[in-house]
């Protein structure tokens, strides 16, 4: 049976959101509102109705309402604004998988052409260090030097996500054709790279904690002595090329590997030693707001209130969020949102965990592991990756991907 062009024009956006993704959110804002709109010309009265009773569905609207509710009680009218329109991914996204019905091929080829288009933008970060690099400026191979499209962190929890699509699915997808399957040791060897280059601390830490599990599952079945040896001495002959390679991003380390020798001065700006000063003040915050929060768009402007009170002139001067999502949530939104945000964000990590479902427990780790350290659901490229994989990767089981 022939596919409607208009039906074929809805299952081509996703896709096309999932390439550009990594090339930044100027791309996929334009893709995803006409991804919307093509959607009105495909509503089926069946699907829709079935995508109103899932819970996820609910959990996703019901913390837009909450940021809606918030802001419009907001000082910071501008700030508010800004807040609404990030959090419309809330909103769109459970709207465009949950009310919809998707092939199993189209939710297939998204994985792939987010794995493509990491490739292709680390090919070009690559290559934009390396003519840097020749010209005498050798830092374009770090931090956000390196990461042109996107923050390090982001950069680097992208990849993490892409070297599991690689790992779990490839090999089954592509077992007819050789040259994509050797080339995708091409590109999980670019992938590492590149999390590396990024020199996100984050981003680093989550590779050395997602990977090895990943690894782990994939050999779960053929796990012997012999396996764990060589999985822990190629851990350990990473680790040492990452010092010796790149000493620069290891020594963003120093603070986490001297614990003892931080020093909380108010005045600085080093990430670690401010992250610290401005949990302080979160937490005093949200102790004077603790039920309703100070609202949506007043959160930053209270921060800044409090940095610059308790003289934190380097957090100040930076206009520094929270550092933490669940932090700036509660901040913000108060106690309900953040129980919100912890059932969206926490339980799905122990739904995924106890269904024995991979690669959303994968994505949720690499989730929580971000959300603390990042306030990621103020930017847009935060936003639109969580809600986006999360939304698809509730709606399909990787055992079905693993046969298609």
């Amino acid at each position: 049976m022939e596919i409607p062009f208009k039906q074929k024009l809805f299952y081509f956006f996703p896709v096309l959101f999932c390439f550009c993704l990594p090339f930044g959110y100027e791309l996929v804002s334009p893709i995803t509102s006409l991804w919307v709109l093509v959607s009105f010309f495909n509503l089926n009265k069946e699907f829709f109705l079935k995508g109103f009773k899932n819970k996820n569905l609910w959990l996703f609207w019901s913390f837009f309402f909450l940021t809606l509710v918030s802001a419009l009680f907001s000082s910071n009218k501008e700030e508010a604004l800004t807040s609404i329109e990030i959090s419309m991914s809330f909103l769109v996204f459970p709207y465009l998988f949950f009310c919809f019905n998707y092939p199993l091929e189209i939710l297939k080829r998204c994985l792939a052409a987010f794995v493509s288009g990491c490739f292709f933008a680390c090919l070009f970060l690559i290559g934009r260090a390396l003519f840097y690099t020749y010209d005498g400026h050798s830092e374009y191979f770090s931090y956000g030097f390196f990461s042109y499209f996107l923050h390090s962190s982001y950069l680097a929890m992208y990849l993490i996500l892409a070297i599991a699509i690689v790992v779990l699915f490839y090999k089954q997808w592509f077992h007819g054709n050789k040259s994509i399957l050797y080339s995708s040791y091409f590109f999980i060897a670019i992938f590492t790279a590149s999390v590396f280059f990024s020199g996100s601390r984050m981003g680093i830490i989550g590779f050395f904690l997602c990977v090895p599990l990943l690894a782990l599952y994939r050999m779960r079945l053929k796990l012997n002595t012999k396996t764990i040896s060589l999985s822990l001495l190629g851990l350990v002959v990473m680790v040492l090329l990452f010092v010796k390679l790149l000493p620069n991003t290891y020594d963003r380390f120093y603070w986490l590997l001297h614990p003892d020798t931080i020093q909380l001065d108010k005045t600085s700006s080093e990430s670690t030693a401010v992250r610290i000063l401005i949990w302080e003040q979160a937490n005093n915050l949200i102790a004077q707001n603790f039920w309703l929060g100070t609202g949506i768009g007043d959160a930053n402007d209270t921060l800044q209130k409090a940095y610059r009170e308790n003289g934190m002139t380097g957090a100040f001067s930076k206009n520094l969020n929270a550092h933490n999502q669940f932090l700036q949530t509660f901040i913000g939104l108060g106690f309900f949102g953040f129980m919100l945000l912890l059932v969206i964000t926490v339980g799905q990590f122990i739904k995924a965990l106890a269904k024995k479902r991979f690669l959303l427990f994968y994505f949720s780790l690499l989730i929580v592991l971000n959300f603390l350290v990042e306030s990621m659901l103020l930017t847009a490229a935060g936003v639109l990756f969580f809600a986006f994989f999360f939304c698809l990767l509730n709606l399909v089981n990787e055992k079905k991907l693993y046969a298609a």
